[in-house]
């Protein structure tokens, strides 16, 4: 039966809305991550220039910058400076016109993580749960798998900040989309496949090893049409030289050759700028701990892994179809070693105070697209698309609350989730977001965020057959339990640790609330 407009668009609508509804927002804790690229997005729209001086004359000191000829400039890769660019000129020419002066860093982070950032990523998601629906013909992937990639994984915790890790996983993802739907290779969509590839490197430098990943796939995939695809990249290439050479003198000096702070040199001078032999030791924690682990924040990803590896190891067929199915589950494992490989080789790996391993968000996405290959299989077993729906919900719970709570999860914790987003919740303490600005205060301030997150969620928990309806999402929430409780039994960092963190973010907390005392 065919689906009215409206309850095809429900899933993507409160994925969406989830993202827009939560905004936490720490002005003390001064996030380099994020604050730097606010504050190089502030000099080009606001002074006209590339070097941050005059902002942090205005605003004060910001980590993660890079120095030359006395200048100080952010050490990240531009792309999402770029893209804050426009928005931020425009909020100051409209204050300018009401008279209100300058906004404040805050309110400034506000709209260009809204604009910026938030508006694209639910772009992407809209493209992607059409891309699902094109490629399985079911209602119950495309709602399943857009909540599963939207809430679930990385992109949501980092679809809220104004960084760049979530923004280039869709770009890089936008590209494969783009060469998946030229199946008569239209230089057009080959080109736009290479123009996304392009823009996922400026927008996170380490992405440079997806998009060669991109090509390759692209000149197998379309032979002699995939110059289209380099002439697509060579924009954005020229765009990030151009860059370069006026802040760093060369089209490929990287800032992390001048970083300003002597701290940080060691972690960008070893090897290729900080990049050097793989560390395998370093593969558990950045899979699988609670710390830290892509799978452990995830768990619906796992499966797409294992889906890879399968599709990607079935004996050769005659069948195009067959043909091209295995080299997209090639594409993911390259991908995927890729990407791996290049986070175990960092000197700085561990990324600081984030939220899952960041440096490979871009892997994200890659890794749902072999349940999207597996989906004729998995729909005729109910358990397992149930078992699909309750890891999704166990990966929505622990990326919305680490996104929607507190995004900065300290490296000496060792199970962050149940050591402090969930302490935070329980003491009251609620960070900025739609529940606040309706008046809401304590867990109260959350209900709207729990109420999107609880709809999308049931759309996808009672699966496609009425008759096994209760069986189908007892089962998805019965897996989502036992995940999460067996996480919350997990290794804990000593009460001393958890005490000194807990105290610090009290400190920090905003807005300021008695309930969140003695989180």
């Amino acid at each position: 039966m065919q689906q009215s407009r409206l309850r095809r668009h429900a899933a993507w609508a409160l994925v969406s809305a989830a993202y827009l509804c939560a905004s936490p927002y720490f002005e003390q804790l001064n996030n380099p991550n994020e604050n730097v690229r606010v504050w190089a997005t502030r000099a080009i729209a606001v002074h006209g220039v590339l070097n941050i001086d005059a902002v942090v004359g205005e605003w004060g000191y910001v980590n993660d910058k890079a120095q030359r000829d006395h200048h100080l400039y952010s050490s990240k890769a531009p792309g999402v400076t770029f893209l804050g660019v426009p928005v931020l000129f425009a909020q100051t020419k409209l204050r300018g016109l009401f008279g209100w002066g300058s906004a404040g860093k805050r309110e400034t982070t506000f709209w260009l993580r809204l604009f910026a950032v938030k508006l694209p990523l639910c772009a992407f998601l809209w493209a992607f749960a059409r891309f699902v629906e094109r490629r399985t013909g079911s209602a119950l992937a495309r709602d399943l798998l857009v909540v599963a990639l939207g809430l679930g994984t990385m992109l949501y915790p980092y679809g809220g900040m104004f960084v760049g890790h979530a923004l280039a996983a869709a770009a890089a993802f936008s590209s494969f989309i783009c060469l998946d739907e030229a199946a008569d290779a239209l230089p057009r969509r080959v080109a736009l496949a290479g123009l996304f590839a392009g823009a996922a490197v400026v927008l996170e430098y380490q992405a440079l090893l997806v998009a060669l990943a991109l090509a390759i796939y692209a000149a197998v995939r379309h032979r002699r049409r995939a110059l289209w695809f380099a002439a697509g990249a060579l924009p954005p290439a020229v765009a990030l030289g151009a860059y370069h050479q006026a802040a760093f003198g060369k089209p490929w000096a990287f800032p992390y050759a001048n970083i300003e702070n002597p701290a940080y040199v060691s972690a960008h001078t070893a090897g290729f700028h900080g990049l050097a032999v793989p560390h395998l030791q370093t593969f558990p924690t950045f899979l699988f701990s609670p710390a830290y682990g892509l799978f452990t924040f995830s768990p619906i990803l796992l499966p797409g892994l294992v889906a890879a590896i399968w599709l990607a190891s079935r004996g050769h067929q005659d069948r195009s179809s067959d043909r091209a199915t295995r080299q997209e589950a090639w594409l993911v494992l390259a991908i995927c070693a890729a990407m791996f490989l290049f986070l175990s080789g960092m000197s700085n790996w561990r990324a600081g105070w984030c939220v899952g391993p960041r440096y490979i968000a871009v892997v994200v996405p890659f890794l749902v697209l072999p349940i999207v290959q597996s989906w004729p299989a998995i729909e005729r077993r109910w358990w397992a698309t149930a078992g699909l729906a309750g890891l999704a919900a166990a990966s929505a719970v622990l990326n919305v609350v680490s996104g929607a709570v507190y995004p900065h999860y300290p490296e000496s914790l060792q199970n962050p989730v149940f050591e402090l987003a969930f302490p935070l919740l329980a003491a009251g303490a609620t960070p900025y977001g739609l529940g606040w600005a309706l008046g809401l205060r304590g867990l109260a301030s959350m209900a709207p965020l729990v109420l999107l997150v609880a709809g999308a969620f049931g759309l996808v928990a009672a699966g496609p057959d009425r008759s096994r309806r209760a069986a189908h999402a007892g089962l998805a929430l019965a897996i989502a339990g036992l995940f999460l409780t067996g996480l919350a039994c997990c290794r804990r960092s000593p009460r001393g640790e958890q005490a000194r963190v807990q105290a610090f973010v009290r400190a920090t907390w905003e807005p300021r609330v008695k309930s969140a005392a003695r989180p």
